[in-house]
């Protein structure tokens, strides 16, 4: 179950448990964690990524977009905002 640009997180020492979306784009740097706990599952955090790193995609493919607001756009997302980014 992974995608490029999504790591699973699972630590028996942290009460982390989760997806990690990272994107790069023209040296501008975006993360986002998604939890298993926050999304009720761990296939709702995947997908939650998931539909939030083809969106941002989707922004990015723009012929003169700008990653930084893309990026910082995203970045203040709520939870319940960001399950719904697509």
């Amino acid at each position: 179950m992974t995608q490029r640009n999504i790591t699973r997180y699972t630590y028996e020492t942290t009460s982390f448990q989760g997806w990690r979306l990272s994107i790069c784009r023209k040296w501008n740097q975006f993360t986002r964690y998604f939890s298993d706990k926050q999304y009720g599952s761990e296939q709702a955090a995947f997908e939650a990524a998931l539909r939030m790193r083809d969106s941002i995609f989707s922004e990015l493919k723009a012929e003169q977009a700008d990653p930084r607001a893309i990026f910082e756009r995203y970045k203040n997302l709520s939870p319940t905002e960001s399950a719904s980014a697509a």
